[in-house]
């Protein structure tokens, strides 16, 4: 698969599992208590999960929901692969900012701050000595 081709299905799997989520729970995702961040929330604990799996806590990385988890839901599982689990995670991630753009909440990106050179020879920031 060449960078183009991965580009494309990683789209596409975010798309249709967004796709799933609005027929489950409906386009403003009726599920969630929205004010309390839960679409957050469920993605971090995705994250967390997989993050805890990859740095070997094997299979029972997803025996239970992390503590970011919110409470009132059920349904926490693995999905699988690395990759369904990412996708799962950015869909909440990608709802909880379209529910934040619907209650008006600003969406301006800053720049990079003067103290916060970045190399991109090395892709990482500059340590900067006092």
């Amino acid at each position: 698969m060449d960078i183009l081709d991965a580009e494309r299905l990683a789209d596409q799997l975010i798309a249709t599992e967004i796709a799933k989520q609005d027929a489950m729970w409906g386009k403003l995702n009726e599920r969630a208590a929205t004010g309390h961040g839960e679409l957050m929330h469920a993605g971090m604990a995705q994250l967390d999960a997989l993050f805890d799996r990859q740095n070997g806590g094997g299979d029972d990385a997803f025996s239970e929901a992390p503590m970011i988890y919110p409470e009132n839901w059920s349904g926490f599982r693995d999905y699988g692969s690395d990759v369904a689990n990412l996708v799962v995670a950015i869909a909440f991630l990608r709802q909880e900012v379209k529910r934040k753009l619907l209650n008006g909440e600003d969406y301006t990106r800053t720049s990079r701050r003067p103290d916060q050179p970045y190399n991109p020879a090395t892709g990482l920031p500059n340590t900067i000595e006092a």
